[in-house]
């Protein structure tokens, strides 16, 4: 046979090889040099913030609350006569909104379909109790002068939820200087049975006898158009003679 013809390469083997090393080094250089300068780049510069006119607000913010008791828990109390002290010097402003009537909601225009309690409860329990006794120094009693009021002039009544009153006044012996929050929010209809609800609640009207006549929507809807303010219904009240 023949002789095979020696197989004959542009390029050795040694070649390749050398090529395929020079190749793997260059690249692992070429990382290398990109992690170096990713390293060596600037990442931005800090600097401290001087806090000190924060602080200093913050020590005169704390220096002004005057009154109020820091529990353990973080919480802090307020004592009541402070309490009363900041609502006579800033007055009380609050937004009511009056839930959406539904199908089985009563007339809000027929006094026998409101519930007295329920309003007394949502709106005068609060400060008066819910025995209608209020509290000693803070929030005058209902139970047992709100029938002095009703004698003395029962628009007076009217006045006094839908106006407000803010000043100092005298009852049972014991003097208080507050504020009572104006509900002008309320229908005619529930004023009336919130009013006949305090007077029938603890006796009022039975040492009224004869004299008491619920409260009707009418009642109500005559004193809306006053433009009083809690200041006038304080004179008002001085004009009664009231105790």
């Amino acid at each position: 046979m023949p002789d095979q013809p020696t197989r004959q390469y542009i390029v050795s083997e040694s070649a390749v090889k050398r090529a395929f090393l020079l190749g793997s080094v260059g690249m692992v250089a070429v990382i290398l040099v990109l992690l170096l300068m990713i390293t060596l780049r600037p990442q931005g510069q800090y600097q401290a913030l001087d806090d000190s006119q924060h602080q200093a607000l913050l020590a005169e913010a704390e220096a002004r609350l005057t009154g109020f008791e820091l529990l353990e828990n973080g919480a802090a109390r307020i004592d009541i006569d402070h309490a009363m002290q900041l609502v006579v010097e800033r007055g009380v402003g609050l937004a009511f909104a009056r839930p959406a009537p539904t199908e089985a909601a009563p007339d809000p225009d027929l006094v026998a379909e409101v519930d007295g309690g329920a309003v007394y409860t949502a709106h005068c329990m609060a400060c008066h109790q819910a025995t209608g006794a209020g509290v000693p120094g803070a929030f005058p009693p209902v139970a047992g002068h709100v029938g002095d009021l009703y004698a003395a002039d029962p628009a007076y009544l009217v006045q006094l939820v839908v106006y407000g009153l803010q000043g100092e006044i005298v009852v049972q012996g014991t003097t208080y200087n507050g504020v009572m929050m104006a509900l002008p929010q309320l229908s005619d209809a529930e004023i009336a049975a919130l009013l006949n609800h305090t007077l029938t609640e603890w006796g009022d009207a039975d040492e009224l006898g004869d004299a008491f006549v619920p409260f009707e929507v009418e009642d109500v809807a005559e004193q809306r158009d006053l433009g009083w303010t809690p200041a006038d219904v304080l004179e008002r009240r001085g004009e009664l003679e009231l105790e």
